[in-house]
């Protein structure tokens, strides 16, 4: 049987699994975890799809040197969920230092192969 509805258990192991595929540019569990059709948002108001996510990534763009995140927040509705978390990150942007706490929300769906992220945006709040 096809399991339909998340846990909250289950979207802070995805959270987790995501946050340190980032840390390390895993691509193969970016493109596990995030839906085909992505729509993200960056702090700067550009939108930003799967492609680009993990071609940055692939580029080695930004490197993290030292990172923590907190799980502000998790709000379930039967197969999607939305979470808050925050990161607190030190590394480089193409070459350019960065530090600073980073909020990040996203939307969670389960899918048949497991949940994805279907919509995020983040901003740097530090």
């Amino acid at each position: 049987m096809e399991k339909a509805e998340i846990t909250r258990q289950d979207v802070i192991e995805a959270e987790n699994k995501l946050f340190s595929a980032q840390l390390v540019s895993n691509v193969d569990i970016l493109d596990e975890l995030l839906y085909q059709d992505l729509i993200a948002v960056a702090p700067t108001g550009e939108i930003l799809t799967k492609k680009m996510d993990l071609d940055s990534h692939k580029a080695k763009t930004m490197i993290i040197d030292d990172a923590s995140i907190i799980i502000d927040d998790i709000e379930i509705i039967g197969d999607t969920a939305l979470s808050i978390a925050t990161m607190t990150a030190r590394g480089k942007m193409m070459g350019t230092p960065l530090e600073g706490k980073f909020r990040y929300f996203r939307v969670w769906k389960r899918f048949r192969d497991g949940l994805k992220v279907i919509g995020a945006s983040f901003m740097q709040l530090t």
